[in-house]
């Protein structure tokens, strides 16, 4: 009749007597897969027979393995057990494949007898009688049916009305999307080790603002924290934008929202809170405070903050979606881009932290999340590894991932620092592929971490020296004259120009006595000879700039932050005011990849530079001694006698993505 068949029975006293009859339990090696919860039958016989005009329905009959079933089957005969019995029949179809065609529905069923044939070397058959009180068989191929009820008077018994209980009507589900702020600050900046010496500035009545702030900063650093050189640099300087970023970036909303905030601060590369500065993280970007390094501290901030996020949030809700805004400044940059990468790449350890954070609530979002939004300031990843020759004017940058393909985050925005040139500063743009603007002032005019007010005395050429007869003036030296020679290139260098054409740059000559006598025994001396910017105050507010600038492309991309224009401490001078209006400007229109908005005329730059950018190209600090005059300030090597240094020519080397240099 047909190539398999299935009964599924339910008993009113024993519930589903069928279930797991057809697993390896009951069967053995004959369970059926996929009918778990059934009985395979052998044979199935049905008859029915008419006389006088009248039908009699004989008893259905059936064969099956001795299973779960047996003893529950005896329970049913033994108490009278009404039964509700379907079966399912199968065959073969055009294309070889299984198809239910035909179901026999029997109600109100009742066992005649049943027996037992177990035979050496055979299967034990289990063969079964039944009455019934309905029957309906259906060709479910074909369309055709019958139904006959044997017992009209025990039709409500066998057909229960059920009653349609009302439940109340759910409630829709409330689906959160939480959206987790990364910010990496950048190399030497770190926001715990700042705020720990503003204090001490703070509790021994020094005002910040004060242009002598940075001389009072490194001698408590030195004093108190027990840190100089470049050990000390996390401790001298003032927040960057990435501590503003991170701080404007909104955590509180409405505790049934549908959306949230969390954050996550990675310190500067080269520094942790409470720690001297590491000379490797700082001087190459590696090692256990290098790029790749405050990634995996990102990570393990991780289920921290989706845990607080969750905590500001009430009521039962399922997390939708998981999304990113990664911020990041010069190496801060470098490790944000690093880390898109691996969220991109479905990276193990972000997805365990991800999991764990979620441990509480559903998660139906992406198993290592998404970017929303890439900003970064001024990317300089400076990697210097062994294959570079430890140089961190390299473009290998080697393991860290700075590439960025396309579905690595909805947007990307970048803000490069336009008069930036020093050689170990070199750019790593996203440019073409993705938006970015080069915004007037250097490194970190764009990116913050200077000082309110900052007085910078600083040879703008290499100091040279040269060995004289004692009587001799200096400016009758050849150094002096190389000097003057070459304050035109300066003149005329794009990067610099602004500040030489605003400030004076002076040719100096100083002396000392360490030189020995000629071979004539006549006193000689040592003179030195530079090009020096001196006595030059230059404010942080420009910086400012750069900061609404990159709240505006975030909030474009979906993130909420504080209204900057009301916190006090970010106001702009006035003087700023249609500077910073056109710059956002700017920054609006290369977003949208619309018609550029004018940029900043060398008049209107010149105006900015005056006391708004700051000289970070230079050959040190002009030193001074106890009399007030110059002193030293040669080297014997550039590579680590002066890391300020100014690129070749005063022109920054950029490299695109691919590494090749523009």
């Amino acid at each position: 009749m047909s190539s398999l068949i299935y009964l599924t029975l339910e008993g009113d006293i024993q519930g589903q007597i069928s279930a797991g009859c057809g697993s390896q339990g009951s069967v053995g090696n004959r369970y059926q897969q996929g009918h778990e919860d059934e009985i395979f039958v052998f044979s199935l016989m049905q008859a029915a027979d008419g006389a006088n005009g009248r039908v009699h329905h004989r008893d259905l009959q059936f064969c099956k393995l001795l299973d779960k079933s047996s003893p529950l089957l005896s329970n049913a005969i033994n108490n009278n057990e009404r039964l509700n019995m379907t079966f399912d029949i199968y065959r073969a179809n055009q294309y070889g494949r299984l198809e239910k065609y035909y179901l026999i529905e029997i109600r109100g069923a009742t066992i005649n007898s049943f027996y037992l044939n177990s035979r050496m070397n055979n299967l034990d058959y289990e063969y079964i009688s039944v009455d019934y009180d309905y029957i309906l068989s259906r060709h479910l191929i074909a369309g055709t049916e019958f139904a006959y009820l044997l017992t009209p008077e025990r039709y409500n018994q066998l057909f229960p009305v059920v009653q349609k209980t009302l439940l109340p009507e759910a409630l829709p589900e409330r689906k959160v999307t939480l959206a987790l702020g990364i910010f990496f600050d950048g190399t030497g900046n770190n926001a715990v080790n700042t705020r720990n010496m503003l204090e001490a500035l703070t509790a021994q009545h020094y005002e910040i603002n004060n242009p002598d702030a940075a001389t009072i900063l490194a001698r408590n650093a030195s004093e108190k924290m027990g840190v100089s050189g470049i050990g000390a640099t996390s401790y001298l300087g003032y927040y960057t934008n990435i501590h503003w970023l991170h701080e404007l970036y909104e955590q509180y909303f409405p505790p049934d929202s549908c959306y949230s905030q969390g954050v996550v601060y990675v310190e500067g590369i080269g520094t942790q809170a409470g720690e001297p500065d590491s000379l490797v993280g700082i001087g190459l970007g590696t090692a256990e405070t290098g790029i790749i390094a405050k990634t995996d501290d990102a990570v393990a901030q991780l289920a921290a903050a989706i845990d607080i996020a969750f905590n500001l949030l009430e009521g039962k809700f399922v997390v939708e979606n998981l999304l990113f805004d990664i911020f990041g400044f010069s190496r801060g940059a470098a490790a944000a881009r690093h880390f898109a990468n691996r969220v991109q790449a479905e990276d193990s350890a972000i997805i365990s932290a991800i999991s764990a954070g979620m441990d509480k609530v559903s998660y139906r979002g992406a198993p290592a999340g998404k970017t929303r939004f890439l900003g970064i300031l001024d990317t300089v990843a400076a990697v210097g590894i062994v294959a570079n020759g430890l140089n961190p004017h390299s473009a290998d940058t080697g393991n860290v991932d700075i590439r960025l393909l396309p579905g690595v985050a909805e947007k990307v925005f970048h803000i490069t620092a336009q008069h930036e040139c020093r050689y170990n500063f070199a750019l790593n743009s996203v440019a073409p592929d993705w938006p970015e603007l080069a915004l007037p002032g250097v490194h970190s005019d764009i990116c913050g971490g200077y000082l309110p007010q900052l007085r910078e005395d600083l040879f703008l050429t290499r100091p040279l020296v040269e060995t004289q007869p004692h009587n001799q003036p200096g400016t009758q030296s050849l150094v002096y004259r190389q000097t003057i020679a070459q304050l035109p290139e300066l003149e005329h260098s794009a990067a610099i120009m602004p500040i030489v054409r605003t400030h004076a740059v002076t040719p100096e000559v100083w002396e000392d006595d360490y030189a020995p006598r000629d071979h004539y025994s006549q006193p000689q001396k040592r003179t030195f000879s530079a090009l020096t910017l001196r006595h030059r105050t230059v404010s942080f507010d420009w910086s400012k700039v750069a900061l609404r600038m990159m709240i505006d492309a975030a909030t474009e991309a979906g993130s909420v932050f504080t209204d900057v224009e009301k916190v006090k401490k970010h106001r702009l001078p006035e003087e700023l005011d249609d500077f910073c209006k056109r710059a956002r400007e700017m920054g609006t229109a290369t977003r949208r990849n619309v018609e550029k908005v004018a940029g900043f005329t060398p008049e209107e730059v010149e105006m900015i530079a005056r006391r708004y950018i700051h000289c970070s190209a230079h050959w040190n600090a002009v030193e001074l001694n106890p009399e007030g005059g110059l002193h030293g300030g040669a080297a014997a090597t550039k590579i680590v006698g002066f890391v300020n240094r100014p690129d070749e020519n005063w022109n920054r080397t950029i490299y695109n993505m691919d590494g090749k240099q523009r």
